[in-house]
């Protein structure tokens, strides 16, 4: 078993992945000589695994893994972590944006007696108007999962061998590191570092992929949509009921009548329009309910390349 492993997901990055490689081992061979490196493509259409068999021929501490397609990058990062072997466990993005020379960090901070420690990345490289919207981004995120997130960590971080073993009972279908790692426990710190800047290529976490991650995490981590709905319903029918009460009160009073067919109709499209999102949102957990109970595999190695 090695000291160290570093675990680095990769998709459409044949243009930094010799950069990375160069970059990690500089910054390894501060810590130990014994150390792996797992790189993982996740089905990129592009020369990325071309890339990395390349370099598992130069250097013998570098295994590559490639999964059959593009199952997504948590996936590709559990793949990465089935693998590791050593005591303890790095991982990061392969973008640059996690910048390696990080890794020292936290590996000096995580010899002070913690099982988990994260990067919280400062002076990023976003606008202002960015950095508000991830702000209550995240507040809603927060609120909605119940799960305590800091915008400012992704998944750079370092854990123990013990954090890996527990991970890696998790059998559902939906993978999220870092939320997974929050829930396991364990002891954890962090670390501040600068953001890194990206060399080339282009970023593949879209807006649109960001939403629909964050709609994953809510409905796999937290039941709060499904009492959201019971309250919706519960306040519209008492929205309702006091509106009743009051009509029949004017019209035994003072003779009050409603007039207005919009008024009606309006009232019958939100009700309606209520009913559709929460059965919208049942139907959300059923189907995930679906998901699991097939009980795919999460990912699939397609070939395999180094020691």
């Amino acid at each position: 078993m090695t000291l160290l492993n570093v675990v680095v997901p990769l998709y459409r990055e044949e243009s930094l992945v010799e950069e990375l490689h160069n970059r990690l081992t500089k910054s390894i061979k501060n810590i130990s000589a014994s150390y792996k490196i797992i790189l993982v493509d996740d089905g990129s259409d592009d020369g990325t695994w071309q890339k990395i068999s390349a370099i598992t021929k130069k250097d013998k501490k570098v295994i590559g893994l490639r999964l059959s397609r593009n199952f997504g990058h948590h996936y590709a990062l559990t793949a990465g972590l089935h693998e590791a072997d050593a005591d303890w466990v790095v991982v990061m993005d392969g973008d640059l944006q996690d910048r390696p020379e990080v890794i020292v960090d936290l590996w000096n901070k995580a010899q002070e007696g913690f099982d988990v420690v994260f990067v919280s990345r400062m002076r990023r490289p976003e606008g202002l108007l960015y950095r508000a919207a991830q702000k209550l981004f995240y507040a809603g995120l927060r609120w909605l999962s119940g799960i305590k997130f800091d915008s400012t960590q992704a998944n750079f971080s370092i854990v123990s061998r013990k954090v890996i073993e527990a991970y890696k009972t998790f059998g559902e279908n939906a993978r999220f590191y870092n939320s997974t790692i929050t829930w396991l426990g364990f002891k954890r710190a962090a670390v501040t570092a600068e953001h890194g800047t990206r060399h080339s290529g282009r970023p593949s976490y879209t807006l649109r992929k960001r939403f629909q991650l964050a709609g994953d995490i809510i409905f796999t981590y937290s039941d709060r949509p499904l009492k959201f709905s019971i309250y919706l319903g519960l306040s519209m029918a008492l929205l309702a009921f006091t509106y009743l009460l009051w009509v029949l009160f004017g019209a035994f009073t003072w003779g009050f009548t409603v007039e207005g067919w919009s008024s009606v109709m309006a009232g019958i499209f939100l009700t309606g329009g209520m009913i559709l999102v929460v059965l919208g949102v049942t139907g959300i957990y059923i189907g995930r309910i679906f998901r699991e109970v097939k009980n795919r595999p999460l990912f699939v190695i397609g070939e395999r390349t180094g020691k």
